[in-house]
């Protein structure tokens, strides 16, 4: 069995998707430490002037060791009304979007205390609008205490896997050693994307699954 792990995101993007759709588990990453400025708690979508983050507002200060799941949401302000707006007014004239609205009206009508809550939502409203069928768990069910490369084996070999599929970027970090000695088979992502039709002239890359989904539909997956 073929595993990937990634850590929880909200509106991820397609090389996030391409990964899952690859393998035979995915692992949601969600007992590491919270990363500031990374993708945790944002993504881009398509705007006419070329792209906007959507960014969920967190509580941080004071809180540098929290693990992802135990981050809360700033339950300030008008941000999820915001983030929906965001979405219609850039997204009124993709050929998908009627058909995806309720759903995305019924995440953003929810009240959400934990980003994780908030991640997920996103991510199983792109999985299944993919089309991705796959067993999904999260790394705090296994409760692993190693570090590093030797936390994703460690993960692998709790869940019953024989191989780990990574993203490319990893292969500046992660020690192939500490996997064959654990008997896991590494692989990495072979991923490169492609130009897909976008709602304004142009194309963006590397933006939020959303944006392939709401524009190709029920195609998305041709250019995972």
């Amino acid at each position: 069995m073929k595993a990937a792990i990634h850590q929880l995101q909200y509106w991820p993007g397609l090389r996030f998707f391409a990964k899952m759709r690859a393998a035979d588990l995915f692992i949601y990453l969600d007992d590491v430490q919270y990363e500031k400025r990374e993708f945790q708690n944002r993504n881009r979508i398509r705007t006419p002037r070329g792209w906007q983050y959507l960014t969920a507002p967190v509580i941080s200060k004071g809180r540098f060791s929290q693990k992802i799941n135990e981050v809360e949401l700033d339950r300030g302000g008008t941000w999820l009304g915001d983030h929906l707006q965001a979405i219609k007014m850039n997204y009124a004239r993709a050929p998908f979007f009627k058909q995806y609205l309720p759903g995305l009206e019924e995440i953003y009508a929810r009240d959400y205390r934990l980003l994780a809550d908030l991640a997920i939502a996103t991510m199983d409203f792109l999985k299944d609008g993919l089309g991705i069928k796959i067993q999904v768990r999260f790394s705090s069910e296994f409760k692993v205490e190693e570090a590093s490369s030797a936390r994703l084996a460690r993960l692998c070999a709790a869940a019953g896997a024989g191989e780990y599929l990574s993203g490319a970027g990893a292969k500046a970090y992660l020690d192939p050693n500490v996997f064959s000695y654990a008997g896991i088979k590494l692989a990495w992502q072979d991923f490169k994307p492609r130009e897909y039709p976008q709602a304004f002239p142009g194309f963006e890359p590397d933006l939020s699954a959303l944006d392939l989904l709401l524009n190709c539909g029920p195609r998305s997956s041709e250019w995972l």
